[in-house]
């Protein structure tokens, strides 16, 4: 470890103070307890001696907050693992949290749990640098800080005004050196992986592409080589297939987007890219492996629509160029290179002198980006190494062909250098792969010794199987653990919910339609194949925005299907016949779909609307056999509609009778297990509108004589009045006696589910191809099985505009379809950040005062508006829905009225101002705030109280 000791820290009751003896740093900084800002003033001296109570460290790596707690982040301990010129280079050892708003947080098992997780993951493949721009590749120009891996913790530096003196940035990778030399001429190496923030994660749960062009696993790989006073460097860089996949096990691949909603991400990524100048793909997948020979054919699909200037793509099947464990076969393409790399050149620096630029890049993978990525990279470089050392005069050795050096074995015959080049990029290859996958790269040996040998061999079987345990018992952790880092805490924060309140000054709305249909099909092919008539009847409603089509049982529910989960065809069976229904209606696109054993999900948009779409998610969640089978369980699709969240799940719950508190089991499975790692940070539980559906298996608790004789009894009344009170009496008795109406408010996610009025017969469980309930011996109770629920946020509009059942029959029960119109926000990035400069305002007022109470109880009252007929009344719950809704809003209202009255005064004052007046941009008007807020503090009374209720300001904008 190095003795790397230059910033100090000193702690009081009041606030935290941080100043460092780099002569750069000439202010020092101050963290407020209670209100937890931030401060930058000039540097106090101290007297000689160290202060009382202080403690030394080697790097401030930001605030990390978890739980509504902050915590200042600094590295302890590092070792110092390269030194290019003036800059030295550490590697993170130790680091350690300080608690800013609570000097005791030791009594918070979730804290602890977290910043245990988030040191275990620091203390690993991470660097930073005091003296120079590590996240920086010599001669590129940086895009959103990609490999800024702090940028999160940096967010308040960057929110209070912090300068950039202060905000030192950290790279998750790899970095080695290496010295040796060549005609008695010392000549140092220094490897630099730079690991992309964007789309960071473990490798199951981060692949492909995302609606930005940024793609998982990104790596940009610097090779530098230094003699005397000449400096040359090489960049190549790797990244996943640029398209939508996802990749559930080790033979298990789908694509998550249509290749028509895929070509606008493949062009935003290779744009991205051009802050390199040209880019040469190298795709090394293998064409005799199906799954891998699909993202092939796909990639070069995208590579042929999108027509780019500056990208050129090649194919080569890695595994038919490495034989009987060597990799000579790959080195005849690597000389063919010769060429493009006279034209990409490199970087060259004399005297600190650029006097050339690379002007280009490969850009290489192959399924994971790991193993062969990195053996042809190595090799790629390597060659490139050779012809940077005749740029220096210099010779390796008397052997022409360097890459046979490379596969050279014995080790005798071979450089110093050669063999430490070899270690250098096999430790790069290790580390990446442990940082992705949990397990080193399993063609290191090949790498090391220039051959995979026996203990090769047993050692890839070895990591195999710890990449097996990692992706079943560690990655759910890590990936929560990584999210946390780049993305911020998932619990809800006190500025979460104040903005929240602020959407009306933000946001504009519109309309939107959405029709779901549910069906458990009974492991039967279709037999309707027109459902004009039927699930497609809309009733004259507008043709939907959005439908989502979800099936249950698409196949028979048997252990040999449970097991292999063998579907795909009878997905492309159902599939195709949604696709041909819709295009009778208007052009209609899928955006998403997900399957887990025998359910089905599937949601189309009209194609002209899905340039609206982003960060399409899916998920799936086991609940048969205690979640380890998926005969049971949930499949979800969410995404972003402009920038409202939408969810949508289909679920076969369990059956039986009997099995109602099972049922409610699995909702709460799928509720707490849905997402959980999700990139985007949503789940179920903080959508503005997720719709749950499906086979819910709720049954009528009655006898199975007594429900069909009051359906029965229902039928003949009907026929003759079909407003017949006592007809739809007997409806509603047996409403009263059924499961999810009479459960619902016990299970602490149901019940903020909302269901329309059922108006129509028990939709199970009747005989094959007949409007006759079960005459077998098993005489199930006829039940309202099939259900679709609605839970929005509060304040919301979604308008049911039908919810009914439909006569297909196919299976043994009847499909159910309802249709919505719900209200969806666009959001004007320059009012919010207007918004949020009013947060921080307030919150600088009140600087010298304990901060307002947020944790304040809120009623969900979201205004959902049914189908204009409510009979038969199921419950009182549905007698009293819109009455109790109302009464709750107009309450809400009258409170957050009371609290503007409190804050409005002081805001308003502040905005009078002349300098706020003058200066409109955000920016200065924060700075204007800052200043206001320094006045103000010297004279606020410290004994004012503040409101219990952070409060909404409708005249803020």
């Amino acid at each position: 470890m190095t003795n790397l000791k230059l910033f100090q820290i000193n702690a009081n009751q009041n606030a935290i103070i941080i100043k460092s003896d780099l002569p750069n740093i000439t202010t020092q900084l101050k963290f407020h307890r209670i209100s937890s800002i931030i401060e930058e003033s000039t540097k106090i001296q101290e007297q000689e001696g160290k202060m009382k109570g202080d403690q030394r460290c080697s790097y401030i790596l930001g605030v990390f907050k978890t739980y509504n707690k902050s915590f200042i982040v600094i590295v302890e301990e590092c070792t110092k693992v390269a030194i290019i010129q003036d800059q030295i280079i550490y590697h993170i050892d130790q680091v350690s949290y300080i608690s800013i708003d609570d000097n005791n947080p030791n009594n918070n098992k979730d804290i602890l749990e977290s910043i245990s997780n988030q040191k275990k993951l620091l203390q690993s493949a991470f660097y930073f640098s005091l003296n120079g721009d590590i996240t920086l590749a010599r001669n590129f120009q940086k895009y959103e800080n990609s490999f800024v891996w702090n940028n999160k913790l940096l967010s308040s530096f960057r929110e209070n005004k912090i300068s950039s003196s202060w905000q030192l940035p950290m790279i998750q990778g790899y970095v080695e050196q290496i010295d040796s030399y060549i005609d008695k001429q010392p000549i140092t190496l220094v490897l630099i992986s730079r690991r992309s923030r964007f789309m960071g994660g473990t490798r199951y749960y981060s692949r492909g592409i995302n609606d930005d062009g940024h793609v998982a696993n990104f790596v940009e790989t610097e090779q530098i080589v230094i003699s005397g006073s000449i400096l040359i460097s090489f960049v190549v860089i790797r990244g996943s297939v640029p398209i939508f996949w996802n990749q559930d096990g080790v033979n298990s691949i789908k694509l998550t987007r249509s290749k028509e909603l895929t070509l606008s991400a493949f062009i935003k990524h290779f744009n991205l890219l051009r802050r390199y100048g040209k880019i040469f793909c190298i795709n090394l997948m293998q064409n005799s492996r199906q799954l891998e020979q699909v993202l092939t054919d796909n990639f070069y699909y995208q590579f042929q629509k999108a027509q780019l200037d500056h990208v050129y793509y090649q194919y080569l099947d890695f595994h038919s160029l490495v034989k009987n464990g060597k990799s000579s076969g790959v080195n005849p393409y690597i000389y063919q290179y010769e060429q493009t790399l006279d034209k990409f050149q490199c970087h060259i620096e004399k005297d600190k002198q650029i006097i050339n630029k690379q002007n280009g890049v490969f850009r290489i993978n192959c399924l994971d980006c790991l193993d062969r990525t990195n053996l042809f990279m190595s090799k790629l470089c390597l060659y490139s190494f050779d012809r940077f050392l005749r740029i220096l005069n210099l010779q390796l050795s008397n052997n022409s062909d360097i890459l046979n050096s490379f596969d050279e074995s014995n080790k005798k015959l071979l450089h110093d250098l050669i063999i430490k080049y070899k270690n250098m990029w096999a430790n790069n290859g290790d580390m990446l792969s442990i940082i992705y996958s949990g397990s080193g790269s399993t063609v290191s040996d090949m790498a090391r010794e220039g051959k995979r040998g026996l203990i090769g061999v047993l050692k890839d079987g070895y990591n195999n199987i710890e990449r097996f345990y990692n992706r079943h018992f560690e990655d759910d952790t890590k990936q929560n653990t990584i999210n946390q880092l780049l993305y911020g805490s998932t619990s809800q924060t006190h500025f979460d919910d104040w903005i929240a309140q602020q959407e009306q000054h933000f946001c504009t709305n519109s309309q939107i339609s959405i029709l779901l249909i549910t069906w458990n099909v009974g492991g039967n092919n279709p037999i309707t194949t027109d459902f004009s008539q039927n699930i497609l009847n809309l009733q004259e409603q507008s043709n939907p925005d959005i439908i989502v089509f979800g099936l249950q049982e698409i196949v028979d529910l048997n252990p040999q299907n449970i097991v292999i989960m063998s579907n795909e065809k009878t997905i492309q069976l159902w599939d195709k016949l949604f696709q041909s229904n819709l295009s009778k209606i208007e052009p209609y696109t899928k955006i998403g779909e997900s399957d887990l054993v025998g359910i089905y999900i599937s949601i189309f948009v009209k194609t002209s609307q899905i340039s609206r779409m982003t960060q399409i998610d899916t998920d799936v969640v086991k609940t048969g056999l205690g979640g380890t089978i998926g005969n049971k369980g949930g499949v979800s699709v969410q995404f972003k509609f402009d920038d409202s969240l939408l969810g949508f799940t289909c679920c076969h719950l369990t059956s039986g009778n009997k099995q109602c508190q099972q049922r409610l089991s699995d909702i709460d499975e799928i509720h707490q297990r849905a997402f959980q790692n999700s990139k985007f940070k949503i789940n179920l539980s903080n959508l503005d509108y997720s719709f749950l559906f499906g086979d819910m298996n709720f049954r009528i608790e009655l006898p199975y004589q007594e429900v069909v004789e009051q359906i029965k009894n229902y039928l003949q009344l009907i026929s003759k009045d079909p407003n017949c009170p006592n007809a739809k009496a007997k409806l509603a008795y047996l409403l009263n006696q059924e499961q999810l109406g009479n459960k619902k408010k016990r299970n602490q996610y149901l019940q903020n589910y909302w269901e329309g009025s059922i108006n129509f017969l028990p939709t199970y469980k009747y005989d094959k191809n007949s409007q006759i309930y079960d005459t077998s011996k098993k005489q199930r109770t006829p039940s309202w099985c099939d259900r679709i629920l609605v839970n929005c946020k509060e304040g919301l509009i979604c308008q049911q505009r039908y919810y009914k059942r439909n006569e297909c029959l196919d299976s043994d029960h009847r499909p159910v379809s309802s249709y919505y119109v719900v209200e969806i926000k666009k959001i004007d990035k320059e009012k919010l950040n207007f918004v949020k400069s009013q947060y921080c305002l307030s919150k600088m007022q009140n600087f010298n005062h304990p901060l307002p109470n947020f944790n304040v109880s809120k009623q969900h009252t979201p205004n959902i508006q049914f189908q204009r007929q409510q009979q038969p009344q199921q419950s009182n719950e549905y007698q009293n829905l819109l009455k109790d809704s109302l009464h709750i809003q107009q309450q809400s209202q009258q409170q957050q009225k009371q609290s503007i009255q409190q804050m409005q005064q002081p805001i308003q004052q502040f905005q009078k101002t002349s300098e706020y007046v003058k200066n409109k941009d955000e920016d200065r008007q924060q700075q204007y705030a800052i200043q206001y807020m320094k006045q103000q503090q010297q004279i606020l009374n410290s004994t004012q109280q503040q409101s219990n209720q952070y409060p909404q300001n409708p005249d803020l904008l």
